[in-house]
C-alpha cells in the first residue's frame, strides 16, 4: 500500500500506512532484540537441579538487558540506514539526477542517521556499564582487559594475547575503562583473571570487532556533525557528500560487528551462567544442507531487495523530473 498507492488512497490514509510499516518494523526489532537479550540476561524462570520451573514470559521478554540491548540496537538501525539511504541520494545528486527531489531525500535520511548517530555514544556508554554488571566477562574480553585493577586503561586498537595475557600493539588510556564502566576513572574493574581461561570468549575477534564498531560510529558521529554545521548553510561540499557515500555501507558493518561481540563475546554459554554452546548443539544430520538452503534463501531475497528499492528510487526520479 504505501509502496504503491500513491495518488491511489487519500494523502492521509497513504502516510498512515507508511506509518504503521515504521511502527510495527520497530516494534518487531524491540522483541527479537528483547529476546536476545534473555540469552545475556536469562530472567523468568528458576533452573532447578537442570530444569525450568516457575516460568513467567513477561519477566524473561523484559530481562535485565533488554532495554540497553533494545535502545542501542535501534539507533544502529536508524544510523545504517540513515546513512544507507542518504548515500544513495548523494549519489544521484552528484551525478545531476532530479537534484532538488535527490537533495531533499538527502537531508530527510541524513537527519535521521544524523541524530541516532550523535545519540549512540550515550546510548553506548549506558550499555557499556550495564555490560560490566551483567557480563563482566564479555567487557573483559571487549577490552582485552586480563587483570583486574583500579583505573582500568581503555585500549585503542591492539591484539589481545591470551598467553602472555597482556594488550600487544595497544593505545592504552589510563582509568579510561573504569569511566566506561562506572562513571569513576578509580573503579575497580573486573579483569579475566577471575574466571577459569576455559570460560573466556574468543578474544581477538571480540576485541576487534569491538574496535571496528566503535571506530566506524565515532567517524559517523563526526559526519553527523559536519552534517547539520553545513544544514544551517544550506550547501553541502561534494568531499562531505562523498564521505557519506563512502558510510553509505558502513553502517551496516558497524551493525554486524555488534552482534559479533554480542554473540562471540557470551561464549562459552548460549544462555549465559546456564547451558554452554557444546551442550546445545542437536546432532541432527544434514544440517549442512538446511545451512546452504537460508543461506540461497537468504541471497535470493537481498538480490530481490536491492532490486526494488533501485527501481522505486528510478520510478520516483522519473516521477519527479516529469512533474
Amino acid at each position: 500500500l504505501f509502496l504503491y498507492g500513491w495518488k491511489k488512497m487519500r494523502p492521509w490514509v497513504h502516510w498512515a500506512t507508511g506509518l504503521v510499516v515504521g511502527v510495527s518494523g520497530f516494534t518487531s526489532g524491540i522483541f527479537v532484540v528483547a529476546a536476545n537479550g534473555w540469552m545475556n540476561s536469562p530472567a523468568g524462570f528458576d533452573w532447578v537441579n537442570g530444569e525450568a520451573i516457575n516460568i513467567d514470559p513477561v519477566a524473561a521478554m523484559f530481562n535485565e538487558a533488554w532495554l540497553h540491548q533494545t535502545l542501542h540496537m535501534q539507533f544502529a538501525a536508524l544510523q545504517a540506514v540513515g546513512f544507507a539511504v542518504a548515500g544513495i541520494h548523494a549519489f544521484l545528486y552528484l551525478r545531476g539526477q532530479a537534484q532538488n527531489l535527490h537533495l531533499k531525500a538527502f537531508k530527510i535520511a541524513m537527519c535521521f542517521g544524523a541524530v541516532a548517530s550523535l545519540a549512540q555514544p550515550l546510548i553506548g556508554h549506558f550499555a557499556a556499564q550495564r555490560v560490566a554488571v551483567l557480563q563482566p566477562v564479555k567487557l573483559a574480553a571487549m577490552e582485552g582487559h586480563f587483570k583486574t585493577e583500579r583505573r582500568a586503561p581503555l585500549h585503542i586498537g591492539g591484539l589481545p594475547n591470551a598467553e602472555t595475557q597482556t594488550m600487544d600493539y595497544s593505545i592504552p588510556l589510563p582509568g579510561l575503562l573504569s569511566f566506561l564502566a562506572f562513571n569513576d576513572f578509580n573503579a575497580e574493574v573486573q579483569g579475566l583473571d577471575q574466571v577459569a581461561q576455559e570460560l573466556w570468549p574468543p578474544l581477538v575477534i571480540t576485541h576487534i570487532s569491538f574496535q571496528i564498531m566503535v571506530a566506524i560510529g565515532t567517524a559517523m558521529a563526526l559526519l553527523a556533525i559536519l552534517f547539520f554545521v553545513y544544514f544551517r548553510r544550506e550547501t553541502f561540499p561534494p568531499w562531505l557528500l562523498k564521505a557519506v557515500i563512502l558510510f553509505a555501507p558502513l553502517g551496516f558493518v558497524a551493525m554486524e560487528a555488534g552482534w559479533i561481540v554480542t554473540e562471540v563475546g557470551r561464549q562459552p554459554w548460549i544462555i549465559y551462567g546456564i547451558l554452554k554452546t557444546s551442550d546445545a548443539v542437536t546432532p541432527v544430520p544434514g544440517m549442512k544442507y538446511h545451512f546452504y538452503l537460508f543461506l540461497a534463501l537468504y541471497l535470493f531475497l537481498g538480490f530481490i531487495t536491492v532490486w526494488l528499492l533501485k527501481r522505486q528510487i528510478v520510478s520516483t526520479q522519473r516521477k519527479f523530473e516529469v512533474s
